[in-house]
């Protein structure tokens, strides 16, 4: 499938997603009272959304900003927020968000950081980030267990098969990771995979080039991993980074003027669904993530209340990223000279690549 088509197809389950979700609220004629809720939002409450996500984006940016300067690489912290914003944007069209950490590379690269010391910053934050999840995620839900139990019923299945499931991928690749044997035996797969599909037309000088970005690669992940207090950092910017993503649904829950229920609550309430519902394969998991949704907060916001949630929710924590990428990548590849059409044919470039790891 070309590139090109499986972009079209990425944004068509993402708008579809969108279109029957409305549908849905339609039927339900909870559509009028979710537009009476959604014009009622004040636009202090607004602001503190967008000001939670630019906060889980400036956290993802102090991640790579900090491993970065630790490894004795100089760039801006505004450069290295660009890249975040990148980052999640390509993340969010792409099937398993496969698609980011590639352009981040890519433009990391771009202002001479190492490609394996890049791959290590990306790889480190993304280890801090997950873990912290199933540290905060268990945490919240021993503290919260009966509340979580009453809001999921029978559906408890689907928070125990994503805790599982993080837990384990999170765990494999700690362990992939920290041996070096392990990288290069995959660099040596890959390539010769690569080379009988003729996805790879210069199989020797490919291995020789991963296998020492690979060498980078490890290098640079055992000098923080000596160092406690460097990882320390990174694991309470993960925290961060999580909390502020799930704040989002209580300035939400706030704005709808709704009351009664408390920030720890909801935030428990956010962090489980993020648990069930992150590993759908779908660009910024839809489907999953607005299914699972209303399983956890239907009680939460009754009546036409749980449709304007959502789609407060879903617009600060998904859409919004859509919006502010698309403009920072079109805006960051003009001024750097390419026209559009470079432009698209790198995003082309990401999707395609994205589409090879599923």
């Amino acid at each position: 499938m070309k590139p090109r088509t499986r972009r079209i197809i990425n944004f068509a389950l993402i708008i579809g997603t969108l279109a029957i979700v409305l549908i849905i609220g339609i039927t339900d004629q909870d559509i009028g009272s979710a537009m009476d809720a959604l014009r009622g939002l004040g636009l202090q409450w607004a602001l503190l959304c967008l000001a939670c996500y630019m906060g889980f984006v400036a956290m993802d940016a102090a991640s790579i900003h900090f491993f970065l300067r630790n490894q004795g690489c100089r760039l801006s912290f505004g450069y290295v927020f660009y890249v975040s914003i990148v980052g999640q944007y390509y993340s969010n069209i792409t099937p398993g968000a496969s698609g980011g950490q590639p352009m981040q590379i890519y433009y990391l690269h771009e202002r001479g950081i190492p490609t394996g010391v890049a791959t290590s910053a990306l790889v480190v934050r993304f280890i801090s980030f997950q873990a912290m999840l199933s540290v905060i995620g268990t945490v919240m839900w021993i503290a919260y267990g009966p509340f979580i139990a009453e809001h999921l019923g029978g559906n408890i299945w689907i928070l125990i098969v994503g805790y599982t499931y993080n837990t384990l991928m999170i765990t494999l690749l700690i362990v992939i990771v920290l041996r070096r044997s392990v990288i290069n035996w995959l660099v040596n797969l890959v390539v010769k995979i690569g080379s009988r599909l003729r996805l790879i037309k210069q199989p020797e000088s490919t291995q020789q080039r991963w296998l020492h970005a690979a060498s980078t690669f490890h290098d640079s992940l055992q000098l923080i991993i000596h160092k406690p207090g460097q990882l320390a950092v990174q694991f309470l910017l993960g925290g961060a980074q999580l909390v502020f993503l799930m704040s989002v649904i209580w300035f939400v829950y706030c704005g709808l003027g709704l009351s009664g229920m408390t920030w720890g609550q909801l935030t428990s309430l956010s962090v489980m669904e993020y648990l069930s519902a992150a590993y759908a394969p779908l660009p910024g998991a839809s489907g999953a993530t607005e299914g699972v949704f209303s399983l956890y907060f239907n009680s939460v916001f009754p009546g036409g209340n749980l449709l304007a949630a959502l789609l407060l929710w879903r617009f600060f924590t998904y859409y919004f990223s859509l919006i502010l990428g698309a403009v920072t990548v079109t805006v960051g590849g003009i001024r750097s000279g390419k026209t559009l059409r470079e432009v698209a044919r790198m995003g082309d470039e990401s999707v395609d690549r994205s589409g090879r790891m599923m």
